[in-house]
């Protein structure tokens, strides 16, 4: 395969010489080469911008193109490159997907109080809902009526109460 071949694949249509001979896109072609990753043509379209960002601040190039299948990340890309690399650099992209939603778990202050274990393991299980009442924290059984999935609740509830100054307290709450 080409970088030409692999850039097309990935959804970027006419790329500069500057992503053509960058450093990290011949290190992928090379890793696709003697990996033989597979890469399927996609209808969308990447922009180049986009995934010059993606692609400067991806650590893995496993994970690169594990998110690079999904049509979620792809859509979001554009607005959200890094964002998406600094979420995927420390979160499985198995377990969890990127979405606007989840930019508190990749919040500085967020890490000081929650690993990326306990995130993965414990709060995306999480089967209570979080509520905030002034200054205290409860939780309640959802409701049937609630469509969304429980944890993007809590994301709520928690971006939520870092907006209050008490995301640590939060936090502890799902720990006790």
């Amino acid at each position: 395969m080409t970088k030409e071949e692999l850039l097309n694949a990935l959804g970027i249509k006419h790329p500069t010489a500057s992503l053509l001979n960058h450093p990290k896109v011949l290190e992928l072609l090379n890793y696709c080469n003697t990996n033989d990753a597979t890469i399927y043509e996609g209808d969308l379209e990447i922009k180049e911008d986009a995934f010059k960002i993606l692609i400067e601040n991806i650590h893995s190039f496993e994970t690169l193109l594990t998110i690079l299948h999904n049509t979620g990340v792809i859509l979001s890309l554009e607005y959200y490159p890094k964002e998406i690399a600094t979420f995927y650099n420390l979160y499985n992209p198995k377990k969890l997907q990127y979405s606007e939603d989840v930019n508190i778990l990749i919040n500085e202050e967020y890490l000081k109080y929650a690993s990326k274990e306990w995130t993965e393991d414990v709060f995306i299980n999480e089967e209570r809902l979080l509520c905030i009442d002034n200054q205290s924290f409860t939780f309640k059984e959802p409701k049937s009526l609630d469509d969304a999935p429980i944890y993007l609740l809590n994301l709520a509830a928690l971006k939520e109460a870092q907006e209050r100054g008490l995301l640590k307290e939060a936090i502890a709450k799902f720990m006790e």
